[in-house]
């Protein structure tokens, strides 16, 4: 093995690996994934890896198991060999995508940055740790590597489906590396994400609830992920409800973002055309339309008023992701698909909680090939 390559956890022998036997939904897997979520959930650890071990919880496991596994039309098989390329703004992403490729039967080998997160470190250890108990990842390989070498071309020669997390600009430099004309690509690539409330007076009891849900999605890796709310759309909201709600939202994010960064991204949006409209622990941007949505923010959020639900098409951009919301009904919510490129929609403080139908695709079928009977 290449002495630039860093193995974190599993195998290191990936490109000898002959063709897998495992079958989607085997025991020892999902048995080996009920270790691991025993394991985070029993100890002291961050929310990130607890909600990990909450998502990866047996009757969860189940649950997909008897969803995905009983179809008697047909018969789900491993996709093969997977490669995995990790988004390094969100780094315990790698470890959902991963497992769900684990429990179809794949051979998975993923990539994650070298700089390594105390959560990450901590992961590793486990899925070591485990692996030395079960022999649960002979098959797999979490790696690190320069990205100027050739392993990033060996490891797409390598796969049958190759699946990339990250920027525009990192997808397209990797899709340059051309795949052999039997395997398979899904991109993940920049997306933005905003956030629909409709309030009226009868619901000023819940904007404590609703103002904590929201400083979740936005607090939660530092609004860096592409499901974390940058926009406010405020669809039929007085604006002294809409005042209520950012100081219910101010008084949940006490020290949440650096001083400074938010001053940089309120004063990036002001220089667009936008007016400040509140400031504290959070800052809030007002615009006729959405402003620098090709940019990162930091602890700052734009907001705009919409009187009629299809509004959306004129302002979401193309590469829109997710819409939290509160206060649509199922019929606006099908409006607004009609109208724009929306992928997926959640309730306040659930923007950034991982399901396995994940950006417009089912990632189960994504990592899994469907034979038909």
């Amino acid at each position: 093995m290449s002495s630039n390559i860093q193995l974190w956890a599993g195998s290191p022998d990936y490109l000898q690996w002959s063709r897998t036997q495992i079958m989607p939904f085997s025991e020892k897997r999902v048995q080996f994934l009920v270790r691991l979520s025993e394991a985070l959930l029993s100890g002291h650890y961050s929310a990130a890896l607890t909600a990990l071990g909450f998502w990866l919880r047996e009757s969860q496991l189940r649950q997909w198991q008897q969803e995905y596994g009983k179809d008697d039309k047909v018969i789900l098989a491993p996709i093969g060999r997977v490669f995995i390329v990790s988004p390094s703004n969100v780094e315990g992403l790698f470890a959902y995508s991963w497992a769900l490729s684990y429990l179809m039967g794949n051979q998975t080998v993923v990539r994650v940055s070298a700089q390594l997160t105390e959560d990450q470190q901590t992961l590793f250890a486990l899925l070591t740790e485990l692996d030395e108990q079960m022999n649960g990842l002979p098959e797999q390989a979490f790696i690190s590597y320069d990205k100027r070498s050739d392993w990033t071309l060996k490891l797409s020669r390598w796969c049958q489906l190759r699946m990339l997390w990250g920027s525009d600009q990192s997808i397209e430099s990797i899709r340059q590396i051309v795949l052999p004309a039997q395997a398979q690509e899904w991109v993940f690539p920049d997306r933005y994400s905003v956030c629909v409330l409709h309030l009226t007076e009868a619901d000023v009891p819940k904007l404590p609830k609703l103002a904590e849900g929201f400083a979740r999605d936005v607090s939660t890796y530092q609004q860096q992920a592409c499901a974390s709310p940058k926009w406010m759309l405020w669809y039929q909201t007085d604006k002294a409800l809409q005042q209520q709600f950012w100081q219910a939202v101010d008084t949940c994010l006490m020290n949440a973002f650096p001083r400074n960064e938010r001053l940089v991204a309120s004063q990036y949006l002001c220089a667009l055309g936008g007016t400040e409209c509140h400031h504290g622990n959070f800052q809030v941007v007002e615009a006729s339309s959405i402003l620098g949505c090709d940019q990162s923010l930091f602890g700052v959020v734009g907001q705009t008023c919409i009187d009629e639900i299809n509004s959306c098409s004129d302002l979401l951009p193309e590469n829109v992701q997710s819409l939290a919301c509160f206060g649509l009904t199922k019929e606006q919510k099908a409006l607004i698909v009609g109208y724009c490129q929306i992928r997926q929609f959640s309730p306040l403080g659930q923007a950034l909680s991982f399901d396995p139908i994940w950006d417009g695709a089912n990632l189960f079928l994504t990592l899994a090939r469907q034979v038909r009977l």
